[in-house]
C-alpha cells in the first residue's frame, strides 16, 4: 500500500468515527423531540446513538482488517 493510499484511508477512518461519535449525536440531540424530553432520556438517546456509531466503526475495522483493505 502506498503512503498515499495509507493515508486516505487513514482520513477516512478519522472522518467516520468523527461522524459517528460526534456529528450524528450533536445531531439527533438538536432534535426537538429529544431536545425537549427529560435529561435522563437525552442521555440514553446520545449514548445508545454514540454507542452504535463507534460500535459499527469498530466491527467495520474489523471487517475491513479481515479482508485486507487496511
Amino acid at each position: 500500500m502506498s503512503w498515499i493510499g495509507a493515508t486516505g484511508r487513514g482520513l477516512l477512518i478519522v472522518a467516520f468515527f468523527f461522524g459517528a461519535t460526534v456529528w450524528i449525536p450533536d445531531f439527533v440531540l438538536g432534535l426537538d423531540a429529544i431536545a425537549s424530553a427529560s435529561s435522563l432520556v437525552r442521555d440514553l438517546v446520545v449514548m445508545a446513538v454514540w454507542g452504535a456509531g463507534f460500535t459499527g466503526g469498530l466491527w467495520l475495522l474489523r471487517l475491513s482488517q479481515r479482508r485486507r483493505l487496511i
